[in-house]
């Protein structure tokens, strides 16, 4: 049984490469690639007090790539019935699991404005929840640096990845903190 989910694994992640012959996917994969990699060196550079320039490469670990590659048809492909998987991530905390699905929220988000010109690409396109309170803040910080490195890109290249700004928005539970939209400016 082991085996045959090795192979059913194994045959989504060729899938996955074999559809970065479609271009606006390769161009998606390249540009999640390119801001994944701004975000960790800024990551990476203010935890050790550095130019986030000088910091080196980051690389993937192979089980992030692989699950990269292993969901790239069912982002592109909105009908296809990888779809109705659902993949696992287990890993003890501090195993960069983060980076692996952040990496395919970014193909998503990129991928969506390639498709999708001017307003029809706004709008929810990736909904993460998470279980433990402690970690929600260093989650959102990831992410947070993410959607800046996505916003750094869009504004280089507006008429491809459009004039609506890339967002990110946190619900903690009414119990915790007051629900309300707020707006550019508001710290309250």
């Amino acid at each position: 049984e082991l085996l045959r989910r090795a192979g059913y694994a194994a045959d989504r992640i060729e899938a996955g490469v074999a559809l970065l012959a479609e271009p606006d996917v390769l161009e998606a994969f390249r540009i999640a690639n390119r801001v994944m990699a701004a975000a960790a060196r800024q990551r990476f550079g203010a935890m050790q007090g550095k130019d986030p320039a000088s910091i080196p490469p980051p690389t993937w670990r192979p089980f992030q790539l692989a699950f990269l590659l292993m969901n790239l048809r069912g982002i592109a492909e909105p009908r296809h019935a990888d779809r109705e998987a659902v993949d696992l991530l287990f890993f003890p905390t501090g195993g960069v699991e983060t980076e692996a699905y952040l990496g395919l929220s970014a193909f998503t988000l990129v991928l969506r404005r390639l498709r999708n010109p001017g307003i029809a690409s706004a709008g929810l396109s990736v909904l993460m929840r998470y279980t433990l309170r402690l970690l929600t803040l260093d989650q959102l910080g990831r992410a947070a640096t993410l959607i800046c490195a996505l916003a750094l890109e869009r504004q280089r290249d507006p008429d491809r990845l459009g004039a609506w700004p890339f967002e990110i928005g946190l619900w903690v539970g009414s119990a915790a903190t007051p629900n309300r939209m707020g707006r550019k400016g508001d710290n309250d």
